[in-house]
């Protein structure tokens, strides 16, 4: 299964809270199946989002695409992010 983890740094959580929201329907239109949300203990600004895609060239060109960069931007203020198309490797169980 592919994952896209993004990883950005937030000043307005509210701000950023709502634009993530609102986008969760164009997500869901490019394969996205759901996600989380993380944030840093020790810097709650520091956020990364995790989401399950039902195929690997749709989670890249989601990655890849304008669509992320200008909602990310916006919901940042501007910011620096990174996103990363992941594959399953290794599951353990404890």
């Amino acid at each position: 299964m592919p994952y896209v983890l993004i990883q950005h740094q937030v000043k307005d959580y509210s701000m950023f809270e709502e634009v993530f929201l609102d986008d969760g329907e164009r997500r869901r239109r490019s394969g996205c199946k759901g996600g989380r949300l993380f944030r840093n203990v020790d810097d709650p600004g520091n956020l990364m989002a995790l989401f399950e895609w039902d195929d690997v060239e749709r989670a890249k060109q989601f990655a890849e695409g304008l669509e992320l960069h200008e909602a990310v931007e916006w919901a940042t203020a501007g910011t620096t992010y990174t996103a990363t198309v992941l594959e399953d490797a290794l599951e353990v169980e404890m």
